[in-house]
């Protein structure tokens, strides 16, 4: 039961996380993250979000870091394409 608990809570902090950054409220969600990060440092989906985060701001080295964290966590997830389109953004943009 507390598996279930946690697992609805991570649920919850995601889906709250994703709405702030839909809306535009950056700093918001970067804090929610830092905070989820620091109680639960092997999340992958919230590196993988932080991602997605930085890469809203063209903060691609820190992008490029938070997902790999996240396919360290999870090699099959997200973040394994995410890397990929980061590496080709650095890269246009003369970052690598």
């Amino acid at each position: 039961m507390e598996d279930k608990k946690k697992i609805l809570g991570q649920i919850i902090s995601a889906v709250e996380i994703e709405a702030l950054m839909r809306e535009g409220k950056n700093e918001e969600a970067h804090s929610n993250l830092s905070n989820l990060l620091k109680k639960e440092p092997k999340n992958s989906y919230a590196w993988y979000l932080l991602g997605n985060l930085y890469s809203r701001q063209q903060l691609y080295r820190e992008a490029l870091e938070a997902y790999n964290n996240a396919k360290l966590l999870e090699p099959d997830g997200p973040a394994a394409a995410a890397v990929d389109w980061v590496v080709e953004q650095m890269s246009a943009s003369g970052g690598l």
